[in-house]
């Protein structure tokens, strides 16, 4: 039985390569992509995520999401990061077909209740969208399948702080609503995504392989690469994102660990995320009473690479697409 999947994103380098992941894979039905801010605007993000779908000529659905965080003042946006338009620079046909009349959460809550414990929700940008769809209507948690997050950091240092890595710094608030909650949570921080970095080699083999989806991937790629290694001295570049969509189909391949997640809403700390582990002992009773989830803390590199190329490489490529 395929997983069907609502990736909620904001697209960005690496969540395209996670879109293309989830087209690709044989084992995903993608029903859609909820947007959010984020690396772009709300608006950059629908309107990348229409053009994205288009481009693999997929029926997906999209909803557009929130625009700002739930209490804090928003951050900039990751341009620099990711281009000027999110995409690496890379201009894609606009599609023809518009965002649903929904919201993004109102879509979460109602698909949900459309086909209750079949859904898996894979959220690779801030998690105000998720907030408010238990806003909407708490007994959410008791419908999904599953709702994996790319986000946090719990044994090593931030991105955009000591501390914090930036889809929980951009709504810490909403972060913490979403940990708290307790339906089946899977957390795949920077931990286990920074060990995974896919070379300029790499993505040039991809583009041979597969001449049009690996080609975008590979364009965009240079742009993200040129990030890194400006910032980081890394010859390559992260795929956040594609590592917690993963999990659903190579759960066996991550090293996971049961815990307690919560995230510091204010302060030097803001965003900060704070793992206890199931049975460690705390002198603070607050840790027993949370929901308890799984984080993902490590995963053989060579591996996933070879998983992922693998799953593009054999990519069926639909008879309608669309070039750029």
């Amino acid at each position: 039985m395929k997983h069907k999947i609502i990736i909620d994103t904001d697209p960005g380098i690496d969540d395209t390569m996670a879109i293309a992941y989830a087209i690709a894979h044989p084992d995903i039905e993608l029903v859609a992509l909820t947007t959010i801010f984020g690396n772009v605007s709300v608006s950059d993000a629908t309107d990348n995520a229409l053009k994205l779908l288009h481009f693999f000529g997929h029926p997906a659905e999209v909803a557009r999401g929130e625009e700002r965080p739930l209490t804090i003042a928003p951050n900039p946006h990751s341009y620099f990061v990711h281009g000027p338009n999110g995409l690496g620079g890379i201009e894609l046909p606009a599609s023809s077909r518009t965002a649903t009349i929904q919201s993004a959460a109102e879509y979460l809550v109602s698909k949900t209740r459309e086909m209750p414990g079949e859904i898996d929700i894979c959220a690779v940008g801030p998690l105000t969208n998720l907030a408010r769809a238990l806003e909407i209507d708490p007994t959410i948690v008791e419908r999904v399948k599953s709702v994996v997050v790319m986000g946090g950091s719990i044994y090593r240092t931030g991105n955009v702080s000591p501390v914090a890595e930036a889809n929980i710094w951009n709504d810490p608030h909403a972060a913490e609503a979403v940990f708290a909650a307790s339906w089946p949570l899977v957390l795949a921080p920077m931990d286990v995504t920074t060990q995974v970095v896919l070379s300029p080699e790499f993505f040039l083999d991809l583009q041979a392989a597969n001449p049009r989806s690996g080609k975008l991937l590979a364009d965009m790629a240079r742009y993200y690469t040129k990030f890194y290694r400006s910032h980081s001295g890394i010859n390559g570049c992260i795929p956040h994102d594609v590592m917690a969509l993963a999990y659903l189909t190579i759960p066996g391949v991550y090293m996971q660990k049961r815990g307690a997640i919560a995230v510091v809403t204010e302060g030097p700390g803001i965003g900060q995320t704070i793992f206890q582990p199931t049975g460690q002992l705390a002198v603070s009773t607050m840790w027993g009473e949370r929901s308890q989830h799984l984080a993902l803390l490590d995963i053989d590199p060579g591996l996933f690479a070879a998983h992922y190329y693998s799953t593009i490489a054999s990519e069926i490529t639909p008879t309608e697409t669309v070039l750029y």
